[in-house]
Protein backbone atom coordinates (compact mmCIF):
# COMPACT_ATOMS: atom_id res chain seq x y z
CA UNK A 1 0.00 0.00 0.00
CA UNK A 2 1.16 3.19 -0.59
CA UNK A 3 0.28 6.83 1.03
CA UNK A 4 -1.31 9.81 -0.04
CA UNK A 5 -2.90 13.28 1.10
CA UNK A 6 -6.26 15.35 0.56
CA UNK A 7 -4.80 18.76 -1.40
CA UNK A 8 -6.78 21.20 -3.33
CA UNK A 9 -5.12 23.89 -6.03
CA UNK A 10 -6.99 26.91 -4.51
CA UNK A 11 -8.17 27.67 -1.11
CA UNK A 12 -11.22 25.71 0.31
CA UNK A 13 -13.43 26.05 3.30
CA UNK A 14 -13.48 22.29 3.47
CA UNK A 15 -12.22 21.18 7.31
CA UNK A 16 -10.33 17.82 5.74
CA UNK A 17 -8.37 19.09 3.35
CA UNK A 18 -4.36 19.38 4.61
CA UNK A 19 -3.01 21.38 2.31
CA UNK A 20 -4.63 24.53 0.17
CA UNK A 21 -3.69 26.55 -2.38
CA UNK A 22 0.01 27.36 -3.62
CA UNK A 23 0.05 24.13 -5.72
CA UNK A 24 3.17 23.28 -6.98
CA UNK A 25 5.18 24.47 -3.97
CA UNK A 26 2.76 21.99 -1.69
CA UNK A 27 3.06 18.69 -4.28
CA UNK A 28 7.15 19.63 -4.31
CA UNK A 29 6.78 19.44 -0.50
CA UNK A 30 4.60 16.56 0.15
CA UNK A 31 6.86 14.78 -2.97
CA UNK A 32 9.87 15.24 -0.46
CA UNK A 33 8.34 14.06 2.77
CA UNK A 34 7.60 11.00 0.84
CA UNK A 35 4.32 11.11 -0.21
CA UNK A 36 3.27 8.99 -3.73
CA UNK A 37 0.05 10.45 -4.02
CA UNK A 38 -2.66 13.11 -3.45
CA UNK A 39 -6.49 13.05 -3.29
CA UNK A 40 -7.04 15.72 -5.10
CA UNK A 41 -9.77 18.58 -4.77
CA UNK A 42 -10.95 21.26 -7.54
CA UNK A 43 -12.71 23.68 -5.33
CA UNK A 44 -13.63 25.53 -8.55
CA UNK A 45 -14.29 23.08 -10.74
CA UNK A 46 -14.97 25.48 -13.96
CA UNK A 47 -11.64 27.03 -13.44
CA UNK A 48 -9.86 23.86 -13.17
CA UNK A 49 -7.24 22.97 -15.34
CA UNK A 50 -6.11 19.27 -15.18
CA UNK A 51 -3.36 19.24 -17.64
CA UNK A 52 -1.94 21.59 -15.75
CA UNK A 53 -1.93 19.85 -12.78
CA UNK A 54 -1.12 16.78 -14.02
CA UNK A 55 2.30 18.35 -15.15
CA UNK A 56 3.01 19.39 -11.68
CA UNK A 57 2.45 16.15 -10.07
CA UNK A 58 4.52 14.18 -13.08
CA UNK A 59 7.18 16.42 -12.17
CA UNK A 60 6.72 16.03 -8.89
CA UNK A 61 6.84 12.11 -9.27
CA UNK A 62 2.92 11.68 -7.53
CA UNK A 63 -0.10 10.26 -8.65
CA UNK A 64 -3.56 11.80 -8.70
CA UNK A 65 -5.54 9.19 -6.39
CA UNK A 66 -9.14 10.29 -5.82
CA UNK A 67 -10.82 13.27 -7.50
CA UNK A 68 -13.48 15.20 -5.91
CA UNK A 69 -14.52 17.96 -8.48
CA UNK A 70 -18.26 17.88 -8.75
CA UNK A 71 -19.14 21.00 -6.69
CA UNK A 72 -20.19 23.07 -9.01
CA UNK A 73 -23.19 20.24 -10.55
CA UNK A 74 -24.36 19.99 -6.92
CA UNK A 75 -23.96 23.71 -6.62
CA UNK A 76 -26.98 23.82 -9.29
CA UNK A 77 -29.36 21.42 -7.61
CA UNK A 78 -28.15 17.99 -9.87
CA UNK A 79 -27.59 15.25 -8.30
CA UNK A 80 -28.05 11.29 -9.19
CA UNK A 81 -31.49 10.48 -7.51
CA UNK A 82 -33.03 13.07 -9.75
CA UNK A 83 -34.05 11.00 -12.50
CA UNK A 84 -35.76 14.50 -13.71
CA UNK A 85 -32.59 16.17 -14.59
CA UNK A 86 -30.49 12.93 -15.34
CA UNK A 87 -29.67 13.92 -18.67
CA UNK A 88 -28.73 17.25 -17.62
CA UNK A 89 -26.26 15.94 -14.57
CA UNK A 90 -24.55 13.26 -17.49
CA UNK A 91 -24.09 16.03 -19.80
CA UNK A 92 -22.30 18.13 -16.78
CA UNK A 93 -20.58 15.30 -15.67
CA UNK A 94 -18.83 14.65 -18.98
CA UNK A 95 -15.65 17.97 -18.11
CA UNK A 96 -15.38 16.60 -15.05
CA UNK A 97 -15.10 12.81 -16.09
CA UNK A 98 -12.41 14.07 -18.98
CA UNK A 99 -10.52 15.92 -16.02
CA UNK A 100 -10.52 12.51 -14.25
CA UNK A 101 -9.08 10.99 -16.86
CA UNK A 102 -6.49 13.13 -17.86
CA UNK A 103 -4.90 13.06 -14.39
CA UNK A 104 -5.60 8.64 -13.82
CA UNK A 105 -7.40 9.67 -11.05
CA UNK A 106 -11.26 8.16 -9.28
CA UNK A 107 -13.91 10.88 -9.05
CA UNK A 108 -15.96 10.33 -5.80
CA UNK A 109 -19.45 10.49 -6.32
CA UNK A 110 -19.90 10.63 -2.61
CA UNK A 111 -22.19 13.72 -2.01
CA UNK A 112 -23.82 13.43 -5.78
CA UNK A 113 -25.56 10.81 -5.02
CA UNK A 114 -28.25 12.80 -3.41
CA UNK A 115 -29.99 12.81 -0.17
CA UNK A 116 -33.17 9.79 0.44
CA UNK A 117 -35.23 12.41 1.62
CA UNK A 118 -38.66 10.96 3.12
CA UNK A 119 -39.00 8.08 0.51
CA UNK A 120 -35.65 5.84 0.65
CA UNK A 121 -36.93 3.45 -1.14
CA UNK A 122 -37.80 5.28 -4.66
CA UNK A 123 -34.85 7.07 -4.15
CA UNK A 124 -32.41 4.16 -3.76
CA UNK A 125 -33.96 2.56 -7.06
CA UNK A 126 -33.65 5.97 -8.91
CA UNK A 127 -30.08 6.15 -7.08
CA UNK A 128 -28.85 3.00 -9.02
CA UNK A 129 -29.94 3.80 -12.05
CA UNK A 130 -28.37 7.12 -11.96
CA UNK A 131 -25.11 5.71 -10.61
CA UNK A 132 -25.33 3.54 -13.32
CA UNK A 133 -25.37 5.89 -15.98
CA UNK A 134 -22.86 7.77 -14.42
CA UNK A 135 -20.62 4.19 -14.23
CA UNK A 136 -21.22 3.44 -17.88
CA UNK A 137 -20.52 7.22 -18.92
CA UNK A 138 -17.45 7.22 -17.23
CA UNK A 139 -16.39 3.82 -18.46
CA UNK A 140 -15.93 5.47 -22.02
CA UNK A 141 -12.93 7.54 -21.02
CA UNK A 142 -11.69 4.64 -19.06
CA UNK A 143 -12.52 6.62 -15.62
CA UNK A 144 -12.99 4.02 -12.14
CA UNK A 145 -15.61 5.73 -10.02
CA UNK A 146 -15.53 5.47 -5.99
CA UNK A 147 -18.95 5.28 -3.51
CA UNK A 148 -18.09 6.20 -0.64
CA UNK A 149 -20.55 5.82 2.59
CA UNK A 150 -20.41 9.09 4.81
CA UNK A 151 -22.17 9.07 8.07
CA UNK A 152 -25.93 10.13 9.22
CA UNK A 153 -24.36 13.55 10.25
CA UNK A 154 -23.36 15.14 6.77
CA UNK A 155 -26.32 12.98 4.20
CA UNK A 156 -28.98 10.76 4.84
CA UNK A 157 -28.21 8.16 2.58
CA UNK A 158 -25.74 4.96 1.64
CA UNK A 159 -24.08 5.36 5.35
CA UNK A 160 -22.71 2.30 5.87
CA UNK A 161 -20.25 -0.29 3.65
CA UNK A 162 -23.20 -2.67 3.51
CA UNK A 163 -25.62 0.25 2.06
CA UNK A 164 -22.38 0.63 -0.27
CA UNK A 165 -22.26 -2.84 -1.69
CA UNK A 166 -25.91 -3.15 -2.00
CA UNK A 167 -26.14 0.07 -4.66
CA UNK A 168 -23.43 -1.35 -6.18
CA UNK A 169 -25.75 -4.66 -6.85
CA UNK A 170 -28.42 -2.58 -7.49
CA UNK A 171 -26.69 -0.25 -9.95
CA UNK A 172 -25.74 -3.63 -11.78
CA UNK A 173 -22.40 -3.78 -10.53
CA UNK A 174 -20.23 -2.17 -13.10
CA UNK A 175 -16.59 -3.42 -13.23
CA UNK A 176 -15.36 0.34 -13.12
CA UNK A 177 -17.54 1.29 -9.72
CA UNK A 178 -16.04 0.76 -6.20
CA UNK A 179 -15.61 1.60 -2.90
CA UNK A 180 -13.81 4.47 -1.13
CA UNK A 181 -14.05 3.92 2.53
CA UNK A 182 -13.49 6.72 5.36
CA UNK A 183 -12.53 5.54 8.38
CA UNK A 184 -13.90 8.63 10.40
CA UNK A 185 -16.96 7.50 8.87
CA UNK A 186 -16.75 4.03 9.48
CA UNK A 187 -15.91 4.34 13.19
CA UNK A 188 -19.42 6.20 13.14
CA UNK A 189 -21.74 3.93 11.25
CA UNK A 190 -20.00 0.47 11.56
CA UNK A 191 -20.02 -1.86 14.79
CA UNK A 192 -17.06 -3.10 13.07
CA UNK A 193 -14.56 -1.95 11.09
CA UNK A 194 -12.65 -4.64 10.45
CA UNK A 195 -16.12 -6.35 9.51
CA UNK A 196 -17.35 -3.86 6.94
CA UNK A 197 -13.54 -3.95 5.34
CA UNK A 198 -13.78 -7.87 5.06
CA UNK A 199 -16.94 -7.63 3.76
CA UNK A 200 -16.42 -4.97 1.00
CA UNK A 201 -13.38 -6.89 -0.16
CA UNK A 202 -12.70 -6.63 -3.34
CA UNK A 203 -14.78 -3.78 -3.53
CA UNK A 204 -12.60 -1.23 -2.09
CA UNK A 205 -10.62 1.26 -4.72
CA UNK A 206 -9.42 3.92 -1.78
CA UNK A 207 -9.46 4.09 1.44
CA UNK A 208 -9.17 7.69 3.45
CA UNK A 209 -7.05 6.40 6.79
CA UNK A 210 -7.17 9.39 9.42
CA UNK A 211 -7.89 8.11 13.42
CA UNK A 212 -11.43 8.62 14.91
CA UNK A 213 -11.67 12.31 15.19
CA UNK A 214 -10.70 12.85 11.51
CA UNK A 215 -7.11 13.40 12.69
CA UNK A 216 -3.92 12.13 10.85
CA UNK A 217 -2.85 8.43 11.75
CA UNK A 218 -1.80 7.93 15.58
CA UNK A 219 -3.44 10.66 17.25
CA UNK A 220 -6.61 9.08 18.12
CA UNK A 221 -7.81 5.86 19.24
CA UNK A 222 -8.50 3.45 16.17
CA UNK A 223 -6.57 0.61 16.18
CA UNK A 224 -5.04 1.54 12.85
CA UNK A 225 -3.01 -1.46 13.00
CA UNK A 226 -5.81 -3.91 12.89
CA UNK A 227 -7.14 -1.91 9.73
CA UNK A 228 -4.05 -2.19 7.61
CA UNK A 229 -3.93 -6.14 8.95
CA UNK A 230 -7.44 -6.45 7.46
CA UNK A 231 -7.27 -4.20 4.52
CA UNK A 232 -3.62 -6.57 3.75
CA UNK A 233 -6.17 -9.59 4.18
CA UNK A 234 -8.90 -8.88 1.41
CA UNK A 235 -5.64 -8.11 -1.09
CA UNK A 236 -5.92 -4.63 -0.81
CA UNK A 237 -2.94 -2.74 -2.32
CA UNK A 238 -4.08 0.96 -3.10
CA UNK A 239 -4.02 4.12 -1.24
CA UNK A 240 -4.07 4.98 2.34
CA UNK A 241 -5.00 8.67 1.83
CA UNK A 242 -4.95 11.15 4.93
CA UNK A 243 -7.80 13.33 4.80
CA UNK A 244 -7.19 14.61 8.03
CA UNK A 245 -8.46 18.15 10.05
CA UNK A 246 -4.25 19.72 9.55
CA UNK A 247 -5.08 21.83 12.38
CA UNK A 248 -2.41 25.23 12.25
CA UNK A 249 0.90 23.23 11.25
CA UNK A 250 0.01 20.75 8.34
CA UNK A 251 3.11 20.29 7.61
CA UNK A 252 3.87 18.62 10.74
CA UNK A 253 0.75 16.80 10.79
CA UNK A 254 1.57 15.48 7.84
CA UNK A 255 5.19 14.53 8.66
CA UNK A 256 3.94 12.82 11.74
CA UNK A 257 1.16 10.89 9.92
CA UNK A 258 3.17 9.70 7.03
CA UNK A 259 6.01 8.42 9.47
CA UNK A 260 3.24 6.51 11.64
CA UNK A 261 1.13 5.14 8.54
CA UNK A 262 4.86 3.63 7.47
CA UNK A 263 5.20 2.03 10.81
CA UNK A 264 1.96 0.23 10.23
CA UNK A 265 2.89 -0.78 6.86
CA UNK A 266 6.42 -2.06 7.51
CA UNK A 267 5.15 -3.99 10.69
CA UNK A 268 2.16 -5.50 9.27
CA UNK A 269 3.04 -9.16 8.13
Amino acid sequence: MRVSISVATTPSAMPQIMFAGHFEDHCRLLAAMGYEGVDLFFPNPRDADAEAARKILDGCGLRATMLAAAGDIMADGLFLNDPSRRAELLERSRPHLEMAAQLGAMPNVGFLRGRHGKRPGESLRHMAEGLAAYCELAQTMGVDVLLEPICRYEIDSILTTDQAIELCTLAGSPSNLGLLLDLFHMNIEEPSVCGAICRAGTLIRHVHFVDNTRAVPGMGCLNLQDVVACLKAVGYAGFLGIEAVPGPDPEEKARRGLAFTRTLLNAAP
